[in-house]
């Protein structure tokens, strides 16, 4: 069966192999993969910078999909062929601290399907079914390889900031995340302003305009200044971190009112410089937000399944073999989420 695989520590290094298909242990399930999706974090290990150099190729990479069971194991009793399912991306020891505390989804001793393990970029994978959610027959396919990104933002969002309805939010990075992040923004009754630079002018920024949200292109214009021109202020109550591009985090602090919060949910690549003095001065609440949980997912299940999350403009459609131009429109922005068709 078709797999995409990390070959090479190198950038790119990728290549379509045929690997043999899996056999369903006594508690497993195997399930057909339908759709997969890139994923941000995929994309660092296409590009293959330090911070991912923990990846031991070769390995089967992905970790955002939706497929069907078509086997089970036999001492399986919760899920039969037929269902449709999404599949969690963290497998976790269940011993830890993090784990014993029902943190599981940070993990002390964590694998990530696609990067400490091998992924879903392939035709048919056999997992535990405690990492299985089912989703209804009205959430198709295509639409629920994105339950996984989705439960991303339903973690930062719902759990890990304090944004309110009628607040002004500002996201920054106007990526597959960022575009769903101000769309749970709205979700909460908050307003959203997606903020990017001129490369994300060809296809995210107007993307986001066509969402309905507000945008800033600080190539053109400063936050603050685009901020007292539509609001007659030049703070917000909360930022969404979601570019990972270092220099915004100092940008961060400046633009957030006292009192408000902060939410990083981009990786960054490299180290961050910032007056951390602006944050104790103004008493700002700094989140993380890493992955999700159970709760994050049937969550995620439900706003797609009932249109409140629109992911239908976001996606663009390859097929395993284009593996290699699917990561690099990604790179280059010409497309927000690209998708395999397995």
């Amino acid at each position: 069966m078709k797999a995409i695989r990390k070959i090479e520590r190198k950038h790119g290094g990728i290549r379509v192999d045929n690997i043999e298909p899996p056999t369903p242990k006594e508690d497993e399930v195997l399930v057909e993969i339908k759709n997969a999706s890139i994923c941000g974090s995929d994309i660092h290990a296409y590009h293959f910078p330090p911070t991912h150099h923990f990846i031991q190729p070769p390995v089967t990479m992905g970790h955002e999909c939706s497929g069907q069971v078509v086997e089970v194991g036999k001492n399986v009793t919760d899920y039969i062929p037929g269902d449709r399912v999404v599949i969690e991306p963290i497998v976790n020891c269940g011993k830890c601290e993090s784990c014993l505390k029902g943190n599981y989804y940070i993990c002390n001793n964590f694998n990530i399907r696609g990067m400490h393990r091998d992924g879903i970029f392939t035709e048919r994978v056999a997992v535990n079914p405690k990492s299985l959610h089912k989703i209804p027959d009205t959430l198709s396919f295509e639409k629920a390889c994105l339950v996984e990104p989705t439960s991303v933002l339903t973690h930062a969002i719902l759990d890990r900031s304090d944004i309110k309805a009628g607040d002004l939010v500002l996201v920054t990075g106007p990526g597959p995340i960022g575009l769903l992040a101000a769309q749970m923004v709205k979700v909460v009754g908050a307003e959203p302003i997606v903020v990017g630079v001129d490369s994300d002018e060809d296809v995210r920024l107007p993307l986001a305009r066509e969402f309905g949200f507000q945008t800033i292109n600080t190539s053109v214009q400063t936050i603050p200044e685009a901020l007292n021109e539509k609001h007659g202020r030049e703070t917000v109550h909360a930022v969404v971190e979601c570019s990972g591009a270092p220099p915004i985090f100092q940008t961060t602090l400046e633009v957030v009112v006292k009192g408000g919060s902060i939410t990083l949910v981009g990786l960054f690549a490299n180290p961050v410089e910032a007056n951390l003095s602006n944050a104790v001065r103004k008493e700002l609440s700094i989140y993380t937000s890493f992955s999700q949980d159970w709760v994050n997912f049937e969550r995620a299940i439900k706003l797609l399944d009932e249109g409140v999350i629109q992911t239908e403009k976001m996606v663009a459609y390859y097929q395993p073999e284009d593996a290699v131009d699917a990561f690099e429109d990604a790179i280059a922005k010409k497309v927000p989420k690209p998708v395999f068709s397995f």
